[in-house]
């Protein structure tokens, strides 16, 4: 693919797609991501081409004489505060590590959406670029999604687990959070801060809690700065002695597969000290389907029941639980102590 291909590739999909922009050809396109080659024409062609879409005028700079439609390299250059030969540099791949400053620059002074940010990045620097922001509002076909899983558990949480949408199966397995006090209506907080979650989930220990620590690492390490996160965390150690423990001792992470396969205790059997405990031991796939969009990490966690498992109508879990009535924390059927 020589330099003119590129270009009206580029184009193309700009006008078709303006918000999948070139990102939809560097992964249709096999090896290009290693290729530098393939990455430095697709490069080239996005800026050349996002240059072509603006001028003077809309990005703030006062009108030059002579100037023809489009910015110039020395317009970008005067947007960002680089060289020209700076801009020119990176423009044809020449930059093997372009500072994040710079990318941003670019990124601003060509008025790029979140994605087009991306695939700077991805195509300059060969890596996403750092974020400390994400979508935090409640999207009403996520919703809908959720109440059509139904009898099937599920929910949608934004990137620090705060619950943005849930139906009747989640109250009739985990927790009801119609009943829950709004601020404290997140998924971590419930897995290490109420009892019941102990109760619910088989070897709560290790197999939620400390992979669960291990996932919160993971976004951590995405999204360093975000207050919102790290308030989180803060809380999560002064509030659960195991948390504060297992996040201090270890330094793993973990990415969830689209599928996996936990054990969950069945509705109105939930106390780890019956006599018939493991009779009421169900395998239950976890699906998680994340974003497409940078900067949006919202997660849908379904929960996809045994065709042969009874529907539990309007059975709720922690009102049935026995060990919940009696203040049992269900360490011993877990062998760990409670919070």
């Amino acid at each position: 693919m020589d330099g003119r291909q590129a270009d009206l590739l580029v184009a193309t999909r700009f006008r078709k797609w303006p918000y999948l922009a070139i990102l939809d050809q560097v992964d249709a396109i096999p090896d290009v991501q290693r290729d530098p080659g393939r990455r430095t024409e697709l490069l080239g062609s996005m800026l050349r081409w996002r240059r072509a879409q603006l001028t003077r005028a809309d990005v703030g700079l006062p009108p030059r004489l002579g100037a023809r439609g489009g910015l110039t390299q020395d317009d970008l250059a005067e947007l960002t505060g680089y060289t020209v030969r700076m801009v020119g540099q990176l423009e044809h791949g020449r930059l093997r590590s372009p500072s994040a400053h710079l990318l941003d620059s670019v990124a601003r002074g060509l008025r790029l959406g979140a994605e087009e940010r991306r695939t700077l990045w991805l195509l300059a620097a060969g890596t996403m670029p750092p974020s400390s922001r994400f979508e935090s509002r409640t999207d009403s076909g996520l919703a809908r999604l959720v109440d059509a899983l139904y009898p099937n558990p599920a929910y949608v949480t934004d990137a620090i687990w705060d619950v943005q949408a849930y139906n009747a199966g989640v109250a009739e397995w985990f927790v009801d959070f119609n009943a829950v006090p709004p601020n404290e209506r997140n998924i971590a907080k419930w897995i290490f801060c109420h009892p019941h979650a102990r109760h619910v989930f088989v070897n709560w220990a290790d197999d939620f809690a400390r992979l669960f620590i291990s996932r919160m690492r993971a976004v951590v390490a995405h999204l360093p700065d975000n207050e919102d996160l790290n308030r989180l965390i803060d809380e999560l150690r002064r509030r659960s002695e195991f948390f504060d423990s297992a996040w201090a001792a270890a330094a793993d992470v973990y990415v969830d597969p689209p599928t996996e396969t936990r054990v969950f205790r069945r509705p109105g059997h939930t106390d780890p000290r019956q006599a018939d405990d493991a009779e009421h031991h169900v395998h239950i796939e976890m699906v998680i389907l994340g974003p497409m969009r940078p900067d949006d990490e919202r997660r849908l966690v379904a929960f996809l029941l045994p065709d042969s498992e009874p529907h539990h109508t309007h059975l709720l879990s922690e009102q049935e639980c026995t060990a919940c009535s009696t203040g049992t924390t269900g360490s011993g059927a877990d062998g760990h102590p409670p919070t």
